[in-house]
């Protein structure tokens, strides 16, 4: 009886294991429209100040993955004081949820997940934070103005995203590719 009981819980087990083992699916990715929404992306942008590309500011570069809908883009973000941050980050398409995925990590040791949500037309990223014991969400967007420019904008929310205010709205222009053909 012991043995028998034994081999149904192995069995369940394996069963369950087989599901994490192989994931959600193992067939690639329907098309979409929505997985072409940061064909855009690839290349190396810098934020424009004064109306103008400054490569000595915030910039970072894009590349495309492991697969089409997959990005990987390293950062440097200059703050008000000079100080440099580098990042990493992978933007991806995530097939069974039918949304984009954001997960971030810095030389300074942060590591972030943000959840995609569309909003009206454009894909946003939005994660909880608190601050001062205050809880929020905060969500960032980036979409093009054009083929060499992009807006990124920071809004947050303590209303649990029923209102949304302004944090930041930065403008990037996209540096030429200055590798050799």
């Amino acid at each position: 009886m012991i043995r028998k009981i034994f081999q149904t819980c192995l069995g369940i087990m394996l069963l369950f294991s087989a599901a994490l083992i192989y994931g959600q699916t193992t067939g690639a990715a329907p098309p979409s429209p929505e997985k072409r929404f940061y064909d855009f992306w690839p290349g190396t942008w810098a934020k424009i100040i004064n109306g103008r590309v400054d490569e000595k500011a915030s910039s970072f570069h894009v590349t495309r993955s492991i697969h089409d809908a997959a990005f990987d883009e390293d950062w440097r973000l200059v703050n008000e004081k000079g100080e440099v941050l580098l990042s990493k980050a992978i933007r991806a398409w995530d097939q069974v949820n039918n949304r984009w995925m954001f997960v971030w990590i810095s030389d300074n040791a942060l590591f972030q997940v943000w959840e995609g949500q569309k909003f009206g037309d454009r894909w946003y990223i939005v994660r909880e934070f608190e601050a001062g014991g205050r809880k929020f969400l905060s969500r960032q967007a980036w979409w093009p103005e054009g083929s060499d420019r992009v807006v990124r904008i920071s809004e947050r929310s303590f209303d649990g995203g029923k209102t949304w205010e302004p944090r930041f709205r930065e403008e990037y222009g996209r540096l030429p590719d200055k590798r050799k053909p």
